[in-house]
């Protein structure tokens, strides 16, 4: 058994390594239009799409793929990574367009929240406010990311010690993916061990992950009244990566049809199988 397992070799996971200018449906291998993608997307209730925060081509190229839903008669609820649940009055408002974009800003804490330019990430909003379609915040405030960094459990209300109780940090799969970005820990505190840092900031993590499922499973059950409804779950694309963050949260609690989108820049680099559900490509080079 020894000499066999010595002798092994290690077989590197599959790759996709198919060139297509828009879509890419890894479960079928082949390339798609718009067109074709968003006709596959009419099945499922929930869309769950990864973001790279710093391309406005990309945010360009979902707010198409938002509108092209809206024009097949669907009525988008966006969920966004930026903002909490605490925010949905305000996002309302800005949803219904009944607050312009400065005061919006300035209300809402853009510069804290996001850090991101906002003209950026407006092509995703705009399209929303044409289509009559609602905004949604999922994520924790400031102040609960900080307890459940530093384990505050006097600090926490029951409801919320509930919820950091039932946090899972034992996905093995999901702690080895991160574990490049977590190889050097940021704002290490005084005397503080670097293994205790980064467990710290893996703790965080997850719990950004399962809060943002439990709200947009919350949504689901809100939202979603009729066929005509999709709810977006719309977040940073390491949320989504292989199905180990919101996605694989959300489908433990939920039976809803789901899939994932996650975007992928140019030059084409080699897909690992199960990476994601499609990809988007896109051109980085626009950018400049």
């Amino acid at each position: 058994m020894i000499l066999f397992s010595g002798c092994e070799k290690k077989i590197p996971l599959p790759q996709h390594t198919k060139a297509c200018s828009e879509f890419y449906d890894l479960k079928r291998e082949q390339c798609d239009s718009l067109e074709s993608f968003v006709t596959k997307l009419e099945p499922y209730s929930v869309i769950f799409i990864g973001d790279h925060h710093d391309s406005k081509v990309l945010h360009v190229k979902i707010a198409e793929i938002i509108k092209s839903l809206q024009k097949r008669g669907f009525h988008i609820h966006l969920a966004n990574e930026w903002f909490t649940p605490e925010d949905n009055a305000l996002l309302e408002r800005y949803a219904q367009n009944t607050i312009h974009d400065a005061p919006f800003l300035e209300a809402i804490g853009w510069k804290e929240k996001a850090g991101y330019e906002f003209d950026s990430f407006s092509p995703i909003y705009k399209v929303i406010q044409e289509g009559n379609g609602t905004l949604y915040g999922i994520n924790l405030t400031h102040k609960e990311r900080k307890m459940i960094s530093e384990q505050n459990l006097s600090a926490m209300t029951p409801e919320f010690r509930s919820f950091y109780d039932t946090l899972d940090l034992n996905v093995s799969s999901h702690r080895q993916f991160l574990a490049p970005f977590f190889e050097h820990c940021h704002s290490m505190k005084k005397d503080e061990a670097a293994l205790t840092c980064k467990e710290r900031m893996y703790r965080v993590q997850v719990a950004w992950d399962s809060k943002m499922a439990k709200e947009s499973l919350l949504l689901a059950k809100s939202v979603l009244k009729s066929p005509e409804d999709k709810l977006i779950i719309f977040a940073g694309a390491y949320h989504l990566t292989s199905h180990l963050g919101i996605d694989m949260r959300f489908s433990r609690q939920s039976s809803l049809l789901h899939v994932t989108l996650l975007p992928f820049p140019k030059p084409q680099e080699p897909i690992d199988l199960g990476y994601s559900d499609f990809i988007l490509f896109y051109d980085r080079e626009l950018e400049k």
